[in-house]
């Protein structure tokens, strides 16, 4: 696996491609874990994170027979679904670790570049709970090698999109031609995706999402039908 095995959280710096791994860069430190502090309640200025607030996360990754696999990253998410970039490397024995972590809602995403995928119908990322000195175990199954799609995923959070693993929030993603552009409602309110040739994708619930192939070369802008003035970004097709 690139950068091989990780007993820490680490960040890297943002690098668009669902085809590849991403080797991280430097360890995290608290101040750059998606803003924790606000998933404790605020700073209340009684100092460093007391140990009742702090729970854990760790999980494994099988395949379908139920066999560990160690292949993958687990992206930690934002309540929001904002992915700053925050991760644990699955080990070789199938396992990741968060370790510590503040009380608090979040999310945990698989990703497998090409080497693996999160088959239907299983949800990725995963809604978690934080509770205070408790562990929060989650297992995600995987198909090896079933990705050989060309695809983007953007994530549609509260109140950007986000193409995945870590893309600039309303930002602007390329693709080819061709290529099926996927967004998922990773955040807690309705949201849409309006403009470009696809038109209106329509309503698109909590943990919905819409797809479009694209069929034409251009730069489409595009917003959120129902927060069109925090919800803007660019989706550039290439020939």
């Amino acid at each position: 696996m690139p950068g091989g095995e990780l007993s820490q959280r680490r960040t890297h710096v943002p690098a668009m491609s669902r085809r590849r791994f991403i080797v991280g860069l430097g360890v995290a430190t608290s101040a750059g874990m998606l803003g924790l502090i606000d998933a404790c309640g605020g700073d209340s200025g009684a100092g460093p994170t007391s140990v009742s607030r702090m729970g854990s996360v760790r999980g494994t990754v099988v395949d379908l027979s139920g066999n560990p696999q160690g292949v993958g990253r687990i992206y930690l998410l934002a309540k929001s679904g904002l992915n700053s970039g925050t991760y644990a490397d699955v080990d070789a024995a199938g396992a990741f670790d968060f370790g510590p972590m503040p009380v608090g809602d979040y999310q945990l995403r698989y990703w497998g570049a090409n080497l693996a995928s999160i088959p239907e119908p299983f949800p990725n990322p995963v809604r978690i709970t934080v509770a205070a000195n408790t562990p929060t175990t989650v297992q995600f199954k995987v198909e090896l090698g079933a990705d050989d799609g060309f695809y983007v995923d953007i994530n549609i959070g509260d109140y950007f999109f986000q193409a995945q693993p870590v893309g600039t929030p309303n930002g602007i993603v390329t693709a080819k031609i061709g290529t099926v552009i996927c967004w998922y409602n990773v955040g807690t309110v309705l949201h849409s995706v309006v403009g470009g040739p696809w038109g209106d994708s329509g309503p698109i619930e909590r943990d919905g999402n819409f797809n479009w192939t694209s069929d034409r070369v251009g730069t489409f802008q595009y917003r959120c039908g129902y927060h069109g003035t925090q919800m803007i970004a660019t989706l550039q097709i290439t020939g």
